[in-house]
Order: structure tokens, then C-alpha cells, then sequence
């Protein structure tokens, strides 16, 4: 290789490196762009980053070739007339780029892979890769716990866990007195809604209605640390369940390149590690199932050996036998890896020794199974908790694509990787020494998912994507293994690796980003991580989604997607063999740049078939406010023309118009937003309703509450709202009564100014605001409570409250204590106050205000608090408070 093509290489990786760190967003007439280019030293380390690992590589031998991928990141900044496809490559989406560059060049490398592999053999990790397996796994799970998992659970997860502590407390599964004792607060800080139940049991007791079996099985962990015990537990579950999908896979291929692509195929996706440790019955299902599949291998090692042993046996019926108890669901999957066990143990030796040890435990279990809804409900029934909940044949087909498919819950959707699987499952039904075995795992697979798609909540509720089908996942290490093994053609290899490879990056994503919050979505949105990879174009309507309109839709786009990409894999197996291909780098290079395209592709196909441009104009244009917010030294510019604007410009030029709200409604229909704008950065804003004739009341928010900065009636012609953020809030949000939500056709929302970085108060955003008569007071945490007339700060916590005062002057609070003895702490910048009070006691103090910012960050402490309940036998409050806050005018 030359120099000039070194030095070329690096030049162009500088110029990528730096392209990637801008923000690109539509002015308002939407033919010209505004674009931020950042001129910090954090941005030229990064740059420095980039070319010391080109550098590198080019030191190791490896190949240049794929930054020939680093092109993808000029895209976005070529002419805004071409489609709008091309701005994918822009915003967090050009980690998908780097990341696919730097494991290109990696894997050009002969003597970097060589050295790693000599290293992990020279440090004895290989010696017993099953267990290593497990351990990688453990230390997987163990961080993305860490990342995500906040300080109490959510879902239904605390419905799991109040069973729990009835059986701990009470030795009974009655938990209608857990919940009314408040036992939940030992892990769950707010108000947990009543028992989750459909029907009273026979004697008129509430039980819930989630199985007793994972309970039961965390209770130990429970009674031992409590709740971050139950998540340790669950991570160690998991981990052995890692360590057997890879040693199954290795029993059946006897490979370890295809025992460690099984594994990482099923270890990987984000639909395994959220599920390590949530505390769902899922997860410990799937692990439990996968000792299923290792009975079955188990009798073809017997009848080789023919063991008589029938010892092992009584573990397998006894692991089977827990499925129908950890959710009724399981029975299926029990009833089925049951009869092929007993099918199979016909052909080793001791057969029906074998058979009694294995089918007594599970006999007994379901017996007494049967007998807890006999005794609970008064039937046998195992739906009978359900309140005979029912499913329709209907529901199967979307239901199905939707598991698969969907782009809030869908596997493959987050897990391409799985392709191999499927296909690996095909290969086994096609070769006779795998085909008993690929029949077997269908027969297991297929009923399960039928059952589950029978029913209209395929998704599973408040979880990570594809919960329903965590059961059946570690299966799949089998046949993943299996069909990398059949992998015949260079292209489909490099194809797999690239699948499994944005696996990961999705998994980290979403473990990384935001605390875990990416990967939950509700049912009526699109999937929340979109935004967050790419704020220039709409993916959200590009890619499949069930709830959008009728299945039709998402049948059509499945299809485009599969068909284009099918296209793209037959391309690239084509050119396979050619010679400009037959390097390590050059395929990486034509494998990324070909499913580049087909992504562009699919896009622009379901974009134009939904008759929409693909742009995804007000969120590229906050995340350009938010930027300019947030930098300190930026460079921008007009494109096209690249005439230098300074930041004071941006404002005028950036007008969003966000889409009407799809957000679920709450408690009643003005519960739910007629538009809003998520992280909105500190600074003044113009709102400005549209509508041929608008009439109605309208509240502007900032918060799902009751709570409104700003409300009244609409005029005609609709007047423009002025609102001033002092800090950045969570969103603003706009609602309307039924009036309103008739005549108010459109939003407009104008950035007159956005408060610059050196200017702040804090760099977090305020979650609530309200409004007390001339002073509006911004939460930026969870642990103060607002109240229509003051707010109270919970006992024993820091809050920290940004007031906001129309005069600009100082603002007076009243500060009462709780009835208790209480050291009550203020402090904003130099001032503090620092008070003693007895039960009761008031106090007033003057809070400063920054007259040039018109706003104060306050920090509030309470060092004692009580609970309302506890004082007064008649309240039902149970939050624990501190202190009193009151803003007198």
C-alpha cells in the first residue's frame, strides 16, 4: 500500500470523523438546512481517536477497504433534493458506521485475530468455553443491570414481588393485605395501583392474578437481600442458561465456531438481557425450557452408551414440572418437551425406570396444580384467574408477523442475527442427522406460538421487545449454530457476521442510552429509540409497525423490507467470487456498503407507498436547539451556500410543526395531549395554534399532570402563546378540551431564543413545572411533590427546584415543617439558610433572584420526614414528607 493512500485514508477518515459530529436540521421555508459543526476539544480528540485507530490498524496489516464506508457519512450532507433516505447516515446512526469500520478493519486483520485468540488460549479462558461462556454472559447481564435497572421495578414486576413477600410474611398467596400494609414500599418508592386480579377467589380473598411459581422460586434471594438480591439471582439463572445454549450446541455440531455463534446468537439480543434480570417469569422459562432440549440430547448420548442411570432423570421432571407454575402459558411447553422425552427414552436402555423418575415429580406437580384452581376458583380451569379471557384464530397471523416483525416489539426487528437461526432450523429438517431434532424443536416452537398470538396482547405488556417469546429464545442457540455451520458462500458468512453485529449495537443502545427507557415502548407509538438514532428522517414510518392503521399495512412493509434485502444478500452472493472481493476487508467493505443500500431502499419504498417524503423536520430542528444549547464553541452554517451564520441566527431560521400527538389518553379525554415536543432546551418559545376557526380552552404543560404554565380559552383568530423555559424541560405539552381538539387543525412552534450553554442554571431538565400566581417553580427531580397550592419535599432528601419570577425580584416562601422535629436546609449558589424547626413551625425566608436570568436554582433538604397515614388513621397518603413550600406573592 502507498503512502498517498495512507495519507488519502486518513484525511478522509478526519473529514468523516468531524461530519459525524454535526447536527444538520430544515430551516423553516424546508429548502435550505441549517448544520452545526461542534469546535470543542472533545470533537478533536474524537477525530484524533479516529485516525490513531486507522493508524493502527494500518500497522497490524489490515486492510483500508472499508473506509471506503466512511462515504455514507458525506450523504447526509450532499444536496437536500436528493432523497431523503441519504440523511440516515446522520445523527447517532453513524455509530452504526464506525462501529461496522472498526470491526471491518479488526477482522482484515490476520495477525490482530491471531494474537487474540492466541491470548485467550494463553490465559486458559478456552480450556472450559462453556463455563467461560456463562461468565461472559454474567458479566453482560450483570453491567446492562447495572446501566438500566433503577432503584425499584416497574411493570408488573412489583406484582411479582408482592407475591413474594405475601408468601415471606404471610405463608399464603391472599396479597389484598400486602397491598394495604404498603409491604411494596419496600422496593417500590411510589403508589403501586391496587392488586392486579380479574376475579375474587372462592372465599372472597384477592389473589393475583400472575402465577405463584416465580415468586416462590426468588423468595430465598428475597429473604436474603431483598429486591437486588432477586435481580443477582435472576442474572445467575440466566448465566447458566448461556452456558448450556452453548454447550447443546456444541453437543450437536461439534464445532466451536458454531457453538459460540449459537451462543452469541441467543445471549445477545436485547430480548435476552433485559429479560436476565427483570423480574418476569420469561427469562427463567426460557432456561428452564432449554433443560429440555438438553434431556433430548441427553437420550442420544444414552442410547449410545446405554446408560442405565436413572438419576438425571428426576432433575429433568422435576425442571419441567415448575414450568406450568411460573405461568400457565408454560404448561404447553412442558406438555410437549414431556412427550418427546418419554418418546425418545423408549430407545436407551432402562426405559421404563427412566420414564417413572422422570414422570413422577411432574405427575404430583400437576395434580396439585390442577388442585390450587379447584381450591382458589373453584374450577379446574387454568384460565380461571384470567376470568375466562378469550383469544381468537383471528389474532394468530397478526400476531405473528407482529412477534416477529414489529418495530416496538418484534425480534428480528432488534435481533436480525435470529435469521440464521430460522434458516439453520430449515437446514435441519433437510439433513437426516438433524432432522428428528429440528422436528422436535418445531413441535415445541409452533403450539407455543399459536397460543401466544392467540390472544390480542402478543407483546407482553410493559417490557423489553418480544417478551412472549424469551421462552422459546435459547432454543434457537441449536439451530443458529447449525446454519452457520451450512454457511457454504463467503458473502452469507460475512451476511451473518454483519446481522449479528447490529444485534449488538442495537442491545447496547439501548442498554446505554437513557437508562434502558429505549427499549419500552407502549402500544399505540412508535418505537422510542428511533428519534434518539436519527432525528433527520422519519423511520418510524419506514419500517414495520402493527398498530399503523390495519395489518394490511404491516404485511406490505414486511414484505418490501424481506424482498429488498433477499435482493441485496442474492447481489452480494453473486459478486462472491469476484477478484476484487477475495480480500477480508474488501467483502466487509461491499457487504456493509450493499445492505446500506438496501436500507435506503426500503425506506424510500414504504415512504413513497405511504405518501410521505421521509423527512422528520421538528425533531432534526430541536436537536439542532439542543446543540446549540448545549456547545459551548460551534461552527454554522447555511447549506447550501456554507455562508458562516452565527448562533444567535438559529433561532429565527427553525420553525417546527409537530405531528398531532398519538400518546394514550389517561384519566379522562383532555388527559390526553393534542401535541407535544419532547426535551425542549432552556429558552423562550411562541406558539402559535392554527385553524380556520379555533375555539375552545387550550394548556400548555410541561409534564403528564394536571398541571398547566399556561391556560385559557382560544380566540378567533388564535392568538400566539409566549412561554420561558429557565431550564430544559422534559417536553412541552399541549391539551385541549373536545373543542379544541375540533377546531385546532395545526401547531407552530417558534424558538425566539435558546438560553446558551454558559448561561444555565443546571444541565438537567425539569420533569414538572407549576405555577404559583407570578412565580412558576420547575422540578428537576422525583423527589419533591407539587401540589396545586405549594409543593411538599419528601423527608430525609435533597431536592433540587428552579424558581422563575416574572418581576425578576426576590420571592418570598413559606416554609412549614412536618409535625416533627426537623433541620431544614436552603441553598442557592452563595446563599443558604439553615433552619431548626419544632413540629409545625413556619418560617419565611426571601429567595434571590438573578435578575438577569429572572430565575434561582434552589436546593432543598429535609433531614427528618412522616407519613400522613401514620398521623392520621383516616389519610391514605403514605408519601413520606419533609417540609412545606409555599410561594407568597
Amino acid at each position: 500500500m502507498s503512502r498517498l493512500t495512507l495519507v488519502v485514508a486518513l484525511l478522509g477518515t478526519a473529514l468523516a470523523a468531524w461530519l459525524s459530529q454535526g447536527t444538520l436540521a430544515f430551516t423553516a421555508d424546508g429548502a435550505s438546512r441549517v448544520a452545526l459543526l461542534p469546535l470543542s476539544i472533545e470533537s478533536i480528540l474524537l477525530v484524533v481517536l479516529a485516525l490513531g485507530g486507522v493508524w493502527a490498524a494500518w500497522l497490524s496489516g489490515a486492510s483500508l477497504a472499508p473506509l471506503w464506508l466512511l462515504c455514507l457519512l458525506g450523504l447526509p450532507w450532499l444536496s437536500a433534493s436528493l432523497p431523503a433516505a441519504l440523511l440516515i447516515w446522520s445523527g447517532h446512526s453513524a455509530l452504526v458506521v464506525w462501529a461496522g469500520v472498526g470491526l471491518a478493519l479488526a477482522v482484515s486483520s490476520r495477525r490482530a485475530t491471531t494474537l487474540a485468540t492466541t491470548r485467550l488460549g494463553s490465559l486458559g479462558l478456552l480450556k472450559r468455553p462453556a463455563v467461560f461462556a456463562g461468565v461472559v454472559a454474567c458479566a453482560i447481564f450483570a453491567v446492562a443491570a447495572w446501566q438500566t435497572r433503577p432503584s425499584m421495578p416497574g411493570g408488573d414486576e412489583p406484582h411479582y414481588l408482592i407475591i413474594t413477600q405475601s408468601l415471606l410474611k404471610d405463608h399464603d398467596l391472599r396479597i389484598e393485605n400486602n397491598h394495604r400494609d404498603g409491604d411494596y414500599r419496600a422496593y417500590f418508592a411510589g403508589e403501586l395501583p391496587k392488586p392486579d386480579y380479574r376475579r375474587r377467589g372462592r372465599n372472597g380473598e384477592i389473589y393475583s392474578i400472575h402465577a405463584p411459581g416465580l415468586p416462590a422460586l426468588v423468595a430465598p434471594a428475597f429473604a436474603i437481600a431483598g429486591y437486588p438480591g432477586v435481580v443477582v439471582f435472576l442474572i445467575l439463572i440466566a448465566s447458566a442458561g448461556s452456558a448450556l445454549a452453548w454447550r447443546s450446541t456444541y453437543a450437536v455440531t461439534g464445532r466451536s465456531d458454531a457453538a459460540w455463534f449459537g451462543w452469541a446468537a441467543v445471549t445477545l439480543p436485547v430480548s435476552t438481557i433485559f429479560h436476565s434480570f427483570t423480574v418476569y417469569p420469561d427469562g427463567p422459562g426460557g432456561v428452564i425450557a432449554l433443560t429440555g432440549v438438553w434431556a433430548l440430547l441427553r437420550t442420544e448420548q444414552e442410547r449410545k452408551t446405554r446408560d442405565e442411570r436413572i438419576g438425571p432423570w428426576w432433575l429433568h421432571g422435576a425442571a419441567l414440572a415448575l414450568l406450568p407454575w411460573i405461568h400457565t402459558r408454560f404448561a404447553l411447553i412442558a406438555g410437549s418437551l414431556g412427550a418427546l422425552i418419554i418418546l425418545r427414552l423408549s430407545t436407551t436402555k432402562n426405559p421404563a425406570g427412566k420414564a417413572v423418575a422422570f414422570l413422577s415429580i411432574p405427575a404430583l406437580s400437576a395434580i396439585c396444580w390442577i388442585g390450587f384452581f379447584v381450591g382458589v376458583y373453584g374450577s379446574p380451569d387454568p384460565s380461571a384467574p384470567y376470568a375466562n379471557e378469550e383469544g381468537s384464530a383471528s389474532f394468530i397471523p397478526g400476531g405473528m408477523v407482529g412477534l416477529f416483525f414489529d418495530q416496538r416489539f418484534g425480534l428480528l426487528a432488534y435481533a436480525p442475527v435470529l435469521v440464521v437461526a430460522f434458516g439453520g432450523l430449515a437446514a435441519m429438517l433437510m439433513e437426516r442427522r438433524w432432522r428428528r431434532l429440528g422436528l422436535e424443536l418445531l413441535f415445541v416452537l409452533v403450539p407455543y406460538l399459536l397460543a401466544v398470538t392467540h390472544f390480542a396482547m402478543w407483546w407482553g405488556g410493559h417490557s423489553a421487545p418480544a417478551r412472549f417469546f424469551v421462552p422459546m429464545l435459547p432454543l434457537l442457540a441449536i439451530p443458529a449454530g447449525i446454519g452457520w455451520l451450512r454457511i457454504r458462500h463467503r458473502a452469507t458468512r460475512a451476511t451473518a457476521l454483519a446481522a449479528l453485529a447490529v444485534t449488538a449495537f442495537v442491545s447496547s443502545a439501548l442498554v446505554f442510552v437513557d437508562g434502558g427507557r429505549l427499549a419500552f415502548n407502549v402500544r399505540e407509538a412508535y418505537a422510542v429509540w428511533f428519534e434518539w438514532l436519527n432525528s433527520a428522517t422519519d423511520l418510524a414510518l419506514g419500517i414495520p409497525a402493527w398498530w399503523r392503521g390495519n395489518e394490511t399495512l404491516l404485511y406490505r412493509d414486511v414484505a418490501i423490507w424481506l424482498a429488498v434485502f433477499a435482493l441485496a444478500w442474492a447481489a452480494l452472493r453473486a459478486t462472491d467470487a469476484s477478484t476484487w472481493l477475495r480480500g477480508r476487508g474488501a467483502l466487509a467493505a461491499a457487504t456493509g456498503a450493499v445492505y446500506a443500500v438496501a436500507a435506503m431502499m426500503s425506506l424510500t419504498s414504504v415512504w413513497s407507498l405511504a405518501q410521505v417524503d421521509g423527512r422528520n423536520v421538528a425533531p432534526s430542528q430541536l436537536d439542532l436547539l439542543r446543540r446549540v444549547g448545549s456547545e459551548r464553541h460551534v461552527l454554522v452554517l447555511a447549506v447550501p451556500g456554507l455562508h458562516r451564520l452565527t448562533v444567535a441566527d438559529v433561532p429565527r431560521l427553525v420553525r417546527m410543526e409537530p405531528r398531532p400527538s398519538t400518546t394514550p389518553g389517561g384519566a379522562g379525554p383532555n388527559d390526553r395531549p393534542l401535541y407535544q415536543i419532547a426535551s425542549v432546551p432552556a429558552g423562550r418559545y411562541r406558539l402559535q395554534p392554527r385553524g380556520p376557526a379555533t375555539a375552545g380552552w387550550l394548556m400548555v404543560g410541561i409534564g403528564r399532570d394536571q398541571f398547566s404554565l399556561r391556560s385559557g380559552p382560544l380566540a378567533d383568530p388564535p392568538q400566539a402563546i409566549d412561554i420561558e423555559f429557565p431550564v430544559d424541560v422534559r417536553a412541552i405539552v399541549v391539551r385541549g378540551d373536545e373543542q379544541a381538539r375540533r377546531t385546532v387543525r395545526g401547531l407552530i412552534i417558534e424558538p425566539v431564543s435558546v438560553l446558551p450553554a454558559v448561561s444555565r442554571l443546571t444541565n438537567e431538565y425539569a420533569r414538572r413545572a407549576v405555577r404559583y400566581g407570578s412565580t412558576t417553580v420547575y422540578f428537576l427531580d422525583d423527589r419533591s411533590f407539587p401540589e396545586p397550592e405549594a409543593f411538599w419535599v419528601g423527608g430525609q432528601r435533597t431536592s433540587a427546584v428552579a424558581f422563575q419570577s416574572d418581576s425578576h425580584g426576590p420571592v418570598t416562601l413559606l416554609v412549614r415543617n412536618a409535625p416533627i422535629e426537623n433541620q431544614v436546609t436552603l441553598e442557592s449558589g452563595s446563599w443558604r439558610e439553615a433552619m431548626s424547626l419544632a413540629p409545625g413551625e413556619e418560617r419565611r425566608v426571601q429567595l434571590p433572584i438573578d435578575r438577569q436570568r429572572g430565575a434561582a436554582l434552589l436546593s432543598v433538604t429535609a433531614a427528618a420526614g412522616f407519613r400522613p397515614s401514620a398521623v392520621d388513621p383516616k389519610s391514605r397518603d403514605d408519601r413520606f414528607l419533609g417540609v412545606y413550600v409555599k410561594v407568597i406573592d
